[in-house]
């Protein structure tokens, strides 16, 4: 967030558009709408306008899910080269149970960010040009959540 974007007086739970729209790392959804906010200081934030509905925190958890597996196969396979002494057929089959379940797990990611695809698209007075930045969401919806589908 540039300085220059903020830099007048605000209080929270003031709003604006920026001039970039931002991408949310989980749904893909994008925003170009900024909230003052307060706590743990005075500062702009961003909201993902899909965290009200429970899908997004379904996504975030199978993608959490997902990055853990990719984590443990990288290290079962590392720890799988430097050891002689462990039986290789048992080790395949522990490797496919973990290629399997993070197969699906892509899969399930897929599909929900298809649900999110451009259907919640928050952002207002950009030019087909502008630039977007990733951020992954941090502050949340505090209402109620409704169902998305």
């Amino acid at each position: 967030m540039d300085k220059r974007e903020w830099g007048g007086k605000f209080n929270r739970g003031d709003s604006w558009r920026s001039d970039v729209a931002y991408q949310c790392k989980v749904c893909h959804t994008k925003t170009n709408k900024v909230i003052m906010g307060g706590y743990p200081g005075m500062g702009p934030r961003i909201i993902c306008p899909a965290d009200a509905f429970p899908e997004h925190d379904e996504l975030e958890s199978a993608l959490a899910q997902y990055q853990s597996l990719d984590i443990q196969i990288q290290d079962f396979e590392q720890t799988l080269r430097e050891s002689s002494q462990i039986d290789r057929g048992k080790a395949g089959v522990m490797r496919g149970s973990l290629s399997t379940q993070r197969a699906l797990l892509e899969v399930k990611v897929n599909r929900l960010r298809k649900v999110f695809s451009g259907r919640l698209d928050d952002v207002e007075g950009l030019n087909s040009d502008a630039s977007t930045i990733d951020f992954y969401p941090t502050l949340r919806h505090a209402t109620k959540k409704k169902l998305l589908y």
